[in-house]
């Protein structure tokens, strides 16, 4: 059986368990202190080095981080339900936006918290320079301008089918737009979007 390694209360954990609750697939899981820095000691070093949650471990011992990269290996391992696509170019386009949202939003939503309101949690894990806190806000606020745009006229971010690039956005934006970077109300339909998907009954459920 899979072993998943997972944390609380943490939104790319939370992305990972949503995804699998999707698959309705079976693993045996382990929950780590994040909060406590237990993924960073050394007996959680020996299941990944790099510290990151969450990832899982298969049955011959191999560790898999990263959450598109586990979903991708769930796809291949359970197909349905699709999360990642239909055909090549179907997986391609998910991969594409998967890739903007982590470069144009994600990415610097994350590192505006930790280097603003999350830098004491954090200081004690990584260089901080608090300079750069509302730079980055403003940086994912313009990917979020962006991905504002994209979804008009459609349900999701690759458009009328869901993937796992949702699965992954939801759980970050909600977290950040709670302790870091409101939601701007006149990305109409990016708040319509994250409305739709707090209804669903997988991905919306606490």
């Amino acid at each position: 059986m899979i072993k998943l390694y997972t944390a609380e209360r943490a939104p790319n954990p939370r992305a990972l368990e949503i995804i699998i609750a999707m698959k309705q697939i079976e693993v045996e899981t382990i929950t780590i202190d994040l909060i406590g820095g237990e993924n960073r000691g050394d007996e959680f070093g020996k299941t990944n080095s790099a510290g990151q949650l969450p990832c899982i471990e298969l049955e011959d011992g191999q560790v898999i981080a990263e959450v598109a990269a586990i979903a991708e290996y769930l796809e291949e391992l359970k197909p349905d339900p699709v999360l990642v696509g239909n055909d090549a170019a179907e997986r391609a386009h998910t991969r594409m936006r998967m890739r903007q949202c982590d470069y144009l939003i994600l990415a610097p939503a994350m590192t505006g918290f930790r280097n603003s309101e999350g830098a004491d949690f954090f200081r004690s894990r990584m260089r901080i320079d608090e300079t750069i806190g509302t730079p980055m806000k403003r940086n994912a606020e313009d990917g979020m301008r962006w991905l504002d745009g994209e979804l008009a006229g459609q349900d999701f971010i690759c458009g009328d089918e869901l993937r796992y690039v949702d699965c992954i956005f939801y759980p970050l934006i909600s977290f950040i737009s709670k302790v870091s970077l409101p939601l701007n109300e006149d990305f109409k339909n990016l708040t319509a979007y994250m409305q739709r998907l707090s209804e669903h009954e997988i991905i919306g459920a606490e």
